[in-house]
């Protein structure tokens, strides 16, 4: 009986042992190769307020960033598109950041943030006629007696000002020079 005994002990404690070896050994394997769960990915419009959180803060590279993991994601997101634009006019340089507010309006023409933004992008360039095309698509997109639309339309009095000006100054200024020339042109020297 006594060997009995043992033969028992003996197929349970192998039993036992394989049984625990295929528990750890699969427990292993799953760890070593099977890919690691993906990060948590936040959805869209938590990462848009994440990032827009960073440029109010003026973490601007922190806030580009972000933008671009968002494009990673959505390549046409307007909203990141209009804002890396935003960075970019934050950094001072307004040539890219027209060019965020373009492929913004390329996804969507009548995107209200991007013709806002555009629009002063332009107008810090010095370009009255390109801000003025972009500030007044925006205002065809809400009631004209709204604060926004009010504001926009003093700024498009304000460039058209501008380009009046130039040209008014442009035309009056050859005006003089055709009613009476420099000396030097007059006596055939070139004019410094």
């Amino acid at each position: 009986m006594e060997r009995q005994y043992s033969k028992k002990a003996l197929v349970f404690s192998a039993v036992g042992s394989l049984v625990a070896g295929l528990v750890v050994g699969g427990l292993l394997t799953r760890a070593l190769f099977l890919p690691a769960s993906p990060p948590v990915v936040l959805d869209i419009s938590a990462q848009l307020k994440e990032a827009h959180a960073l440029l109010d803060k003026n973490l601007l590279a922190d806030a580009e960033r972000s933008y671009r993991a968002i494009l990673g994601t959505d390549p046409g997101n307007t909203e990141a598109l209009s804002h890396l634009g935003n960075v970019a006019f934050q950094q001072g340089d307004i040539e890219r950041a027209v060019r965020f507010y373009d492929m913004a309006l390329q996804q969507d023409p009548s995107y209200a943030h991007a013709l806002w933004d555009k629009g002063i992008a332009l107008r810090a360039k010095e370009d009255n006629a390109g801000a003025i095309k972009a500030w007044e698509a925006f205002a065809q997109l809400f009631p004209s007696d709204s604060d926004d639309v009010v504001q926009v339309k003093k700024w498009i009095a304000e460039a058209q000002a501008q380009v009046d000006s130039a040209a008014t100054s442009s035309a009056g200024r050859l005006k003089k020079l055709f009613e009476k020339p420099p000396e030097a042109v007059l006596k055939g020297k070139p004019v410094n």
